[in-house]
């Protein structure tokens, strides 16, 4: 008999469900659940485009110290968050931020040399021109 109750109340949820604008979902859900709110749309926008310059030399030292120097240099040009990566074996990355622009100084074992690239990144051509020359100069 219970059953039997429990399938009439079913259907009868059904049909005010089928008849209203709510749907099933609805009268089965916990209204408190819904949101009231308008969902808010949030569109992003470039605040720039990125500029990325890149240069690379060959040095005859080892990838070690490579990354020791260009540690000393992004330190002597104030960069700040300085990291060096030395986990892998063939080759040692260095990287850091200046106000809005980043850079990363890969020294790589290349024989008896080491192949260096240097990569800079961030919003003004300019200055990213100018910080890559200067670290590349003092290669």
């Amino acid at each position: 008999m219970s059953k039997k109750v429990g399938l009439f109340i079913f259907l009868l949820a059904l049909y005010f469900a089928s008849s209203s604008s709510y749907s099933l979902i609805n009268l089965l859900s916990d209204p408190k659940q819904e949101p009231e709110q308008e969902s808010k749309i949030v569109e992003l926008t470039k605040i720039y485009t990125p500029q990325l310059w890149t240069d690379f030399k060959i040095l005859a030292i080892d990838a070690e110290l490579c990354s020791l120097k260009g540690k000393g240099i992004l330190e002597s040009l104030s960069f700040k968050s300085i990291r060096r990566n030395l986990q892998y074996d063939k080759a040692k990355y260095v990287y850091g931020k200046f106000n809005d622009n980043q850079v990363s100084i890969t020294c790589a074992k290349l024989e008896d040399r080491t192949f260096v690239y240097t990569s800079v990144a961030g919003p003004d051509a300019a200055i990213v021109e100018r910080l890559r020359n200067e670290i590349v100069q003092k290669l």
